[in-house]
């Protein structure tokens, strides 16, 4: 599914001072047309207020499904030109979540540009929508557990595995969430458990309908609270990547709104979300492959390596030196921890003692989930089962457009802002 859509979109150059290699829009005209609150710097030269450094915050706009946020930049970033930057969720702008979702790019493209043109901002002539980019897109799908503590083991054992520049990392506060390349301009990936960010939406939904009564909170919760809804997110592991411009147009994808806008370009690269997926996460997720045992039952490990690795010798005997070896070296990885082990090899040499065990059945998120603390024991995981086919409930229907439900049902997508 599509999560979330960020989109720039340039003014008009009638409406653009142009001084050399700066661009920018006239201060008053901001404020009179648009009506956006700025903030900046102020410092006085001989006693008169210089006012410098202006700049918008991200605004939300709200609505009766979700909110679409905003900001506009005078071309004071690495884009000179001044825009508009719009950031919303597809989904939630939809159909009022985001558990599940559609992955028509044309439907969660045109989306985003509909909810911003709806809010009657301002004129959305002194827009140029033909030169706008999409700066990221956040593609997620969902691997379906037999339940929360098996969810949990699996996002722990992705946080213990570093592949190449892929680095994971945990933030204290959100112990269902492992982060990859966080930081990264290419792409961004979150793995976490959806139960729990839903149940959190519930409760800071319910908190504020309690407190204002507003029909669009109301809504939401309608949607968030649904048994299907409820369903689909129990002991579901969330598998997302922001994918920035610069590594879809590396993938060989383009990022002109005006392009992904129009469903034509999704029938000639029908698998263009699925290939941004898996560009981000393959990597990953080859690391579980090949485990088919318990890691930490010794017996089975040692009886899988004698099996996989052993000589006949002259006289018909078995000779079981190899797997001795190889045993040696992974209660090596058992007590010192996987890291410690591995620095002890050349590069090699330990590649070909990963192949080694990989033959037998160990994974390499299995023996990198060996830190050599006491404490640490992570249950078999023989794999996550990332099912393109059931990323959706049997009874989904895709929503109509935004502008056809606005026509539909204008009361209901009323925008409250």
């Amino acid at each position: 599914m599509i999560d979330m859509v960020a989109i720039s979109v340039p003014f008009m150059p009638e409406y653009v001072h142009q001084v050399g290699d700066n661009a920018f829009l006239d201060d008053k005209f901001i404020a009179e047309k648009f009506g956006l609150s700025m903030e900046g710097q102020i410092d006085y030269e001989n006693g008169v207020p210089v006012v410098s450094r202006l700049r918008h915050k991200f605004e939300s706009i709200p609505s009766s499904f979700a909110s679409l946020a905003f900001k506009f930049v005078n071309g004071t970033d690495f884009k000179c030109y001044p825009y508009i930057k719009i950031v919303g969720n597809p989904a939630k702008l939809l159909q009022g979540h985001n558990v599940y979702g559609s992955d028509n790019l044309s439907l969660c493209i045109q989306c985003i540009e509909q909810a911003f043109c709806f809010s009657g901002l301002a004129p959305i002539e002194y827009l140029d929508w033909a030169y706008a980019t999409v700066d990221y897109l956040d593609v997620t799908y969902t691997a379906h557990v037999q339940n929360r503590e098996t969810a949990l083991t699996v996002i722990d054992a992705i946080g213990s595995i570093k592949i190449g520049q892929k680095k994971p990392y945990r933030d204290p506060k959100f112990k269902t969430t492992t982060y990859i390349n966080k930081g990264s301009r290419h792409s961004q990936q979150k793995i976490y458990l959806k139960e729990d960010e839903l149940n959190k939406q519930i409760s800071v939904l319910t908190r504020k309908y309690a407190a204002t009564k507003l029909n669009h909170l109301k809504y939401q919760l309608l949607q968030i609270t649904s048994p299907t809804v409820r369903e689909y997110a129990y002991a579901a592991v969330r598998l997302e990547s922001r994918v920035f411009a610069c590594k879809i147009n590396s993938l060989g994808y383009s990022t002109s709104f005006a392009e992904l806008r129009d469903p034509a370009y999704q029938t000639r690269n029908p698998d263009i979300i699925q290939n941004l997926w898996l560009d981000s996460f393959n990597p990953i997720l080859k690391a579980f492959e090949g485990a088919t045992m318990n890691a930490h039952n010794h017996t089975e490990v040692f009886e899988a390596l004698k099996l996989a690795h052993f000589r006949i010798k002259k006289d018909g005997s078995h000779s079981y030196t190899k797997a001795n070896k190889l045993f040696d070296l992974f209660n090596t990885i058992t007590t010192k921890g996987y890291e410690h082990t591995k620095r002890t090899h050349d590069r090699a040499t330990w590649g070909r003692r990963l192949k080694e065990f990989q033959a037998a059945g160990l994974s390499l998120a299995q023996l990198m989930n060996f830190t050599g603390e006491v404490s640490n024991v992570v249950p078999l995981i023989r794999f996550i089962n990332v099912d393109f086919a059931k990323q959706l409930p049997a009874d989904f229907v895709e929503p109509l457009s935004l502008r056809e439900q606005y026509q539909r049902q204008p009361a209901l997508l009323r925008l409250v802002s």
